[in-house]
């Protein structure tokens, strides 16, 4: 296949991943929807404003009510710390954003990146 043929259609493709997930943010604005995601971006949002030693001794109580959670020790903090590294570098190069909206945004260019490797795989 041509070299230039074949980056048009990797370049379509990781477009259609983007774009594919950011249909409920066209229709809906940017609003996170499901309980997962908010209780992501709860945790991300406590992880900015108190830093990670905060985050690791952060004990929720607004979840599991009335007993609460301990978030450091029962959370992969994997997203949230993406979220915080995302949201810190924007800022870092003028570009400041809400946390909201890096982690509506995250979850399609975490689309594009799976979209991308999968294709590696299946041309290895």
């Amino acid at each position: 296949m041509i070299p230039t043929l074949r980056a048009l259609l990797i370049a379509f493709a990781l477009f259609e991943a983007v774009n594919i997930r950011l249909y409920a943010v066209r229709t809906y604005g940017r609003v996170i929807h499901e309980f997962d995601p908010w209780f992501n971006f709860r945790a991300a949002e406590y992880m900015v404003a108190h830093g990670w030693g905060a985050f690791q001794a952060w004990y929720d109580h607004e979840v599991w009510y009335p007993l609460g959670r301990h978030v450091g020790s029962t959370t992969y903090p994997g997203l949230q710390l993406t979220a915080w590294g995302v949201h810190s570098a924007l800022a870092a190069v003028g570009r400041p954003a809400s946390l909201n909206d890096v982690c509506v945004f995250l979850p399609a260019g975490f689309g594009a990146l799976a979209a991308g490797f999968t294709g590696l795989l299946a041309w290895e």
